[in-house]
């Protein structure tokens, strides 16, 4: 499926009308709105909830240690926090996603995920206790089986919305990967709150400790993101429904070789935790950076051919598509258009961005995971934008 990203079934669902106006001779002064009321409001929402569910686990974070304690170690929690974005954004950087959507999928993770994982991790352990009357198997079972089929499920709930609601905004698997490992991180923040104030008078141990496997929660739910983004090929959203099972499957898996063996070490001293990195976080961890390498190099070539046929169209000029083509290119047309003053280059900005959404909208149609003529109608309105940017930047409006 994927090997095919850029060679879809019908490769010209229709050709882009010639540019009859070339550039506006009226210089706008404002750029429509990128998004819609819709989304702002069914953002607010998930961002609502995100912090609802913090608040709910804020109590947890507090009780051990006390709010300045929480408080440290919420500063401390943001040191992964940092360069796994860091890392996000550069895996996202050919067509950056809504940052409000972004931020969303951080609190998601941070707040409901954590607050339903506790809830049914503590449910499912004490079901446990109180079947076998054990309460060390019993916590070995909440962190060794329940904690990642609970909290995977609970993590890529986020995800699932943002397939659901935000369609649009989820073009593949990059997309898919960058909202994951986003809830991921929000997830990951929020547990090693809760373990630096648990263990607060050993703060730099646990904190070596869980920053020795920073991206396992990002990495987890980035997995099932990816499935999700595998779905947006398909002609049918309930292409998603098979898709997400081997998705939940191998993130539960590498969650729960992660947690298994750290509990191993935990109550031994023979190398079990190095195996953890060897057998499963390195492996793992290299299979991400192949995939991620090869999905943008894809995406890149998605973008450069379909920019390429309104270059024919007249749509766009020969060195806008060469400038496009890459991000070196991309932020040399911003450092410029940032000399020609600050509209100019928020223009050059929205420039870029509408034209790669150009790209991947035409992408959808070929593959036939839109009607044709919702694709018009959005490449109608895109090019617009595209013109009154351009006219923008290339006059220097200040």
């Amino acid at each position: 499926m994927a090997g095919d990203l850029h060679r879809p079934a019908i490769d010209r669902p229709w050709v882009p009308a010639p540019n009859p106006r070339g550039v506006p001779s009226t210089v706008p002064y404002r750029l429509p709105r990128r998004h819609s009321i819709g989304f702002y409001v069914m953002v607010a929402g998930l961002v609502l909830l995100g912090v609802a569910g913090f608040i709910v686990v804020l109590p947890l974070l507090t009780e051990s240690a006390g709010t300045g304690a929480a408080a440290r170690s919420g500063i401390i929690a943001l040191i992964p926090v940092v360069v796994v974005t860091a890392i996000i954004w550069w895996i996202d950087s050919w067509e950056p996603e809504p940052h409000w959507i972004m931020i969303a999928m951080f609190l998601w993770g941070g707040g409901v995920a954590v607050a339903i994982a506790a809830w049914l991790n503590s449910a499912w352990a004490e079901s446990f206790y109180l079947a076998t009357g054990n309460a060390a198997k019993a916590s070995i079972w909440g962190a060794v089986v329940s904690a990642p089929l609970v909290e995977e499920a609970a993590k890529g709930l986020g995800v699932i919305l943002v397939f659901v609601f935000f369609k649009k905004h989820l073009n593949g698997p990059l997309d898919g990967i960058a909202y994951g490992a986003m809830s991921g991180l929000g997830f990951a923040f929020t547990e090693n709150i809760l373990y630096f104030t648990r263990y607060f008078d050993y703060l730099q141990e646990i904190a070596i400790l869980r920053f020795s496997s920073p991206l396992l929660h990002p990495l987890c739910t980035a997995v099932i993101g990816m499935f999700l983004g595998f779905a947006v090929y398909a002609r049918s959203r309930w292409a998603a429904l098979p898709l997400l099972v081997p998705g939940y499957l191998i993130a539960a898996a590498i969650h729960f070789m992660h947690n298994g063996w750290a509990t191993i070490a935990g109550s031994q001293t023979d190398g079990s935790m190095s195996f953890n990195y060897l057998a499963v976080q390195i492996p793992s961890y290299l299979a991400a950076v192949i995939l991620v390498v090869w999905f943008r190099r894809e995406e890149s070539l998605i973008i450069a051919e379909r920019l390429g046929e309104y270059q024919r169209a007249g749509w766009l000029a020969p060195y806008e598509v060469e400038m496009l083509g890459s991000l070196e290119g991309r932020k040399r047309a911003r450092d410029w258009a940032a000399s020609r003053g600050p509209h100019a280059k928020e223009a050059m900005k929205r420039f870029q961005q509408e034209a790669t959404h150009l790209a991947l909208n035409r992408q959808r149609a070929a593959l036939q995971t839109i009607p044709v003529a919702a694709a018009q109608r959005e490449e109608a309105k895109t090019l617009a934008t595209i013109g009154q940017a351009r006219a923008i930047f290339m006059t220097g409006v200040r």
